[in-house]
């Protein structure tokens, strides 16, 4: 899942530069108790923006939350936290494939890209699959 709505993200940066953003997948709850739990832990250090998705039948919150960033340290440990706690982090701030998205090898993608671009020159070395082959 990529999400294409960072307006909210663009508007924040115009006005501080040391903002970014994660990407972020909740899982289903009426009640978000862990966005809840999200917020409450880092408060204003990553603020909350949600997006809702319907996925399997059930309204799933979805987050691009603003990061006030420090560090790659720091990020890495928010990360961990939100991975940690149950939340799927699709990094945005890694440029290798799998590093970014669903963390595991799409043998869909992988099969697309051996069909169009058999020799490797698109894109080389962003994609962990292609170099484990």
């Amino acid at each position: 899942y990529e999400f294409t709505w960072n307006h909210t993200t663009l508007h924040a940066r115009s006005v501080d530069t040391n903002l970014t953003y994660l990407q972020s997948g909740f899982p289903s709850d009426r009640n978000l108790a862990l966005v809840e739990k999200m917020y409450r832990h880092f408060g204003d250090e990553v603020i909350m923006h949600l997006e809702f998705m319907r996925m399997d039948g059930q309204t799933t919150p979805v987050g691009l939350q603003i990061v006030r960033y420090t560090s790659e340290e720091r990020l890495n440990e928010i990360i961990e936290y939100h991975e940690k706690n149950g939340v799927n982090i699709f990094n945005p701030h890694t440029y290798i494939l799998e590093d970014g998205g669903m963390k595991t090898t799409d043998f869909e993608q992988l099969e697309f890209k051996k069909k169009v671009d058999p020799y490797g020159l698109l894109n080389p070395g962003k994609m962990k699959a292609w170099l484990e082959r």
